[in-house]
């Protein structure tokens, strides 16, 4: 006994499928307030997810292998156009138990004695022509096979759900799957509904041909099944992409990233112009400059380290001044290393020297400039 009507009672299924999350989350919500956005914890729901899935692809598995959509065209190995008469009797000869046709069977034979309804058996389905007593128009039939295809990409929208719910580190992954899952909707229907189909006559075939028409609700079927089988797999079994944490958070971090380095660029600068203020410290600075200096020019003159240079594509020319002249000139502080700096630009450099010389006039672009020169010692008295 149908609940509302026999035209509304199979869309109940698919109605309660669409209801339901809503209604669960509407009711998380009035239970628990919403959490601050952290780190995917290491997928403590991966394990039941598995067992869901590994439950969602046996169900397709069985429906490709044992449940396929009947076609008694594809099954007796017919012609769509074949008569009345000769169904019947390869029916009953592949049938030997029975001697007579079902009652539905019968009904069917009496449907596709019509043109039209063996082209709506191409596209909407042998199902949909035995079970439609209403349909009488091409709509008719295509309201009829809505609601369980639509059930179908449900359940399957809901396994993409569950498979990129918060906590499995694939949450990224749900727009893209069901952005998939509405296009495949949209051209499957699309194209059930005006693909053109063309029965040709009697008279000119009476062998099946399995080129001739394409059973396309059959083929349509087919790829749906495949395509559910395969994306909650893919998303599944794929590694999960790196954490990307909210802007919010990102914005907050860089700030106080940006001001540390704003202090530290001033104190930088500051701690530089005193440094060649105090006797003690200048002389400090200086030694610690030779030192630098005399270790850089021994590890630039080496043979081993110049070779493995070359190789890398960071080769090295040794300055003018060499070892032994790098300490005297370094005594004399920042002034002697410009113009050290300024009589080496017309040698010929190497990678090296190249890429820290552009690193150097790119930091004077941006406003960084070199400390002034020191005072003479007659006027550092105080």
């Amino acid at each position: 006994m149908p609940l509302l009507s026999a035209s509304l009672d199979q869309w109940l299924p698919t109605i309660c499928s669409l209801l339901l999350p809503f209604i669960v989350r509407f009711l998380f919500k009035l239970r628990s307030k919403k959490k601050q956005s952290s780190p995917p914890a290491p997928a403590p729901l991966r394990t039941p997810i598995s067992i869901l899935l590994a439950l969602y692809t046996l169900y397709h598995l069985f429906n490709i292998l044992f449940a396929r959509p009947p076609n008694l065209f594809t099954s007796l190995q017919l012609p769509l156009n074949a008569p009345q008469s000769v169904i019947r009797a390869a029916f009953l000869r592949n049938d030997s138990d029975n001697t007579a046709l079902p009652p539905a069977f019968e009904k069917l034979l009496a449907r596709l004695a019509s043109v039209d309804a063996r082209t709506m058996l191409v596209r909407f389905g042998q199902r949909a022509v035995q079970t439609c007593t209403h349909c009488t128009s091409e709509t008719d039939y295509a309201l009829h096979v809505l609601a369980p295809t639509l059930l179908s990409y449900t359940l399957a929208a809901t396994m993409l759900g569950l498979v990129t719910i918060h906590g499995t580190a694939r949450e990224s992954r749900r727009g893209l799957s069901i952005m998939l899952l509405i296009f495949s909707a949209l051209a499957e229907a699309y194209w059930a509904y005006t693909v053109p189909i063309m029965i040709p006559s009697r008279q000119k075939h009476h062998q099946f041909n399995g080129n001739e028409i394409i059973m396309w609700h059959d083929v349509l079927w087919s790829l749906r099944q495949a395509l559910f089988l395969a994306l909650p797999l893919t998303i599944h079994l794929l590694p999960a992409p790196p954490y990307t944490p909210p802007l919010r958070t990102t914005l907050a971090a860089f700030s106080r990233t940006s001001d540390s380095i704003v202090a530290r660029t001033h104190l930088l600068r500051l701690s530089s112009t005193g440094i060649q203020r105090a006797p003690e410290l200048r002389t400090r600075a200086a030694e610690f400059w030779a030192r630098d200096r005399k270790l850089g020019d021994a590890i630039r003159l080496d043979s081993d380290v110049r070779a493995v240079a070359e190789r890398e594509g960071l080769g090295i020319t040794p300055g003018g001044g060499g070892v032994g002249g790098g300490a005297a000139k370094t005594q004399s502080g920042s002034q002697d290393h410009v113009e050290s700096t300024q009589d080496r630009t017309s040698e010929v450099e190497g990678a090296l020297h190249k890429a820290a010389r552009g690193a150097v006039v790119s930091l004077k672009e941006a406003g960084l400039k070199p400390p002034p020169p020191p005072p003479d010692a007659g006027t550092v008295s105080k």
